[in-house]
């Protein structure tokens, strides 16, 4: 089983693990995938912050695993689901962060007041079954459930966040844990959000639409490779 994505892009969903492993977007729990022709990798069965190159895993489009050492994960069919329905989504990375957990164990979606949050539009929808997405059915309706937005909340079960590149992905599931964490501590504290419009999330998201995760990942990763 031969891969077909080039060295570069597996050192660069190992850099994406570390990532999200020092960020606490995963800890045991977790999975990164990114399109190619024809297949998909993704990341295998095991905590982020402990995955190799060689265990990193392609599947072609019924779900066969065609490359790889590792074994993929269950809910693999998820991530084949938003790709099929999604053409410009390149990446998905997949969390438990504990400030979206939050709004995922209420169901509750996550209206945006943050800045950085507006990236995702103005409301991250709940997919409303809290169960694993390990089959077809599911990974369709985890896709009606994210729409045309950049994240969805997986009801009692995390979340998944879509980019244009591994790196955006990887910056978009930060951005939406930062939005959850800000806004529960302005509730927490008797605050009351001023939330986006439909309207003012878009021009938000197009004041600094290439510039802003590009900026944000050389920094992420910087810290998590301890450069900083």
């Amino acid at each position: 089983m031969t891969f077909i994505s080039t060295p570069e892009l597996r050192s660069q969903v190992v850099t994406a693990c570390k990532v999200l492993h020092h960020f606490r977007i995963v800890e045991g729990f977790g999975h990164i995938s990114v399109r190619l022709k024809d297949r998909i990798m993704i990341t295998p069965r095991k905590a982020l912050g402990l995955v190799s190159e060689d265990e990193l895993v392609e599947l072609d489009l019924d779900g066969k695993q065609v490359a790889g050492k590792g074994s993929p994960p269950l809910e693999w069919p998820m991530h084949m689901a938003v790709y099929a329905r999604r053409p410009d989504v390149m990446s998905i990375a997949r969390g438990h962060p504990r400030n979206v957990a939050a709004y995922a164990c209420a169901g509750e979606p996550l209206r945006v007041a943050h800045g950085f949050g507006a990236n995702l539009t103005e409301t991250v929808n709940v997919f409303e079954q809290p169960f694993l997405v390990a089959n077809a059915q599911m990974g369709e309706g985890v896709a009606d459930a994210l729409g045309k937005s950049e994240a969805v909340i997986l009801q009692s079960n995390g979340m998944l966040a879509v980019g244009q590149s591994v790196g955006h992905a990887c910056v978009q599931a930060l951005f939406l844990e930062e939005t959850a964490e800000l806004q529960l501590k302005a509730h927490a504290a008797g605050f009351t959000p001023r939330f986006y419009s439909p309207q003012g999330a878009e021009r938000r998201h197009g004041d600094d639409r290439v510039n802003e995760p590009i900026r944000a990942w050389d920094y992420y990763v910087a810290v998590a490779l301890g450069r900083v």
